[in-house]
């Protein structure tokens, strides 16, 4: 069912053509996948609260993994983060678009700017040069985004948000340019325990956001997707009373509940393995746009599956593996 959900039907059809219908709210296609979603998510909760928050598949360390090389990962993390998120920036400044395809910048001053500005901040990431300075810049991109393409298409991609603080927070990591300073590869660790819960719950806003506007609450530009590329596999399995009416609304309320159980970071582990199938199987039926447009959410996901349920000693250990001073050196 959720192959078609984390698919962004905005990349592949005429975006401008199918307006988000805001009228839906008030109707059943807003409020049974709502109901449906939050009451997954609080059963789900409250399971993992019984446990005791363990998460139910345990992570790197329950399987024999020492702390040292526990921590040298974790500490390896921003960089992957930062070098998926790079990777689009570049692509969408040099063709004028912010963030991701469908948002075309104009070809004017303003969109330069904003075009040179993903380009810089890319650069930024990718060699780990002032990355705190490029994270600033970043959300300051998806803010100037908030201001040409309205707020609805931006929370769509609040991710980006996550990224910048989480970059903001821990640095780019190794192999870069800022730890030749010394100083400003370095975690803030005041802020440490705040970086992935707040990477964690904007990715959920955004994957809850789109289940709205690029399903439930927009079915024609659904059905035109479709119409293209045929993820409708009811009827193939003796089920052709699920059109792609039906479908889109299950694909929409599957979405919807990823995103809400994210946010709730509840079983986090349990919930990037069920997505990490459907997101890898678009890859081969949509092409480079589908896999530049997802790097970041890559990232996202790997660093959520390693990390786990958040933990003082998980954000200790990212601390000392990125922020470990060389012996005999000072400050």
């Amino acid at each position: 069912m959720s192959t078609a959900a984390v698919a962004h039907e905005r990349w592949f059809v005429a975006d401008q053509q199918f307006p988000v219908d805001f009228a839906a709210f008030f109707t059943a296609r807003t409020w049974i996948p709502l109901g449906i979603a939050i009451g997954i998510t609080v059963v789900a909760v409250a399971l993992w609260r019984a446990r005791g928050r363990r998460p139910e598949i345990p992570g790197p360390l329950a399987y024999g993994m020492p702390w040292d090389n526990y921590r040298k990962l974790l500490s390896w993390m921003p960089l992957v983060i930062g070098v998926h998120t790079a990777a689009p920036l570049l692509i969408s400044g040099v063709n004028l678009r912010l963030f991701v395809p469908n948002l075309a910048l104009p070809r004017d001053f303003l969109g330069a700017v904003l075009g040179l500005g993903q380009i810089v901040v890319g650069l930024s990431l990718f060699y780990g040069a002032l990355s705190r300075i490029g994270a600033v810049l970043l959300a300051g991109l998806w803010l100037a985004g908030v201001l040409v393409f309205g707020p609805v298409r931006l929370l769509e991609h609040t991710m980006y948000l996550g990224v910048a603080f989480f970059i903001f927070v821990t640095g780019r990591g190794p192999l870069a340019f800022d730890m030749a300073l010394n100083r400003l590869h370095r975690p803030l660790e005041p802020l440490v325990p705040y970086a992935l819960p707040a990477l964690r719950i904007l990715t959920g806003i955004g994957i809850v956001v789109l289940a709205f506007t690029e399903k439930l609450w927009n079915l024609p530009m659904g059905l035109a997707f479709l119409q293209i590329h045929h993820f409708n596999f009811f009827p193939a399995l003796g089920l052709p009373g699920i059109g792609d009416w039906e479908f889109l609304l299950i694909a929409g309320t599957v979405e919807l509940t990823f995103g809400a159980l994210l946010i709730s970071g509840a079983f986090i582990r349990l919930v990037i393995l069920l997505l990490w199938l459907p997101f890898n199987f678009t890859l081969p039926l949509l092409g480079w746009r589908e896999l530049v447009g997802h790097l970041p959410m890559y990232g996202v996901l790997a660093l959520l599956l390693i990390w786990g349920e958040a933990r003082p000693e998980t954000g200790q250990a990212m601390i000392e593996g990125i922020g470990k001073r060389e012996p005999g050196r000072q400050d």
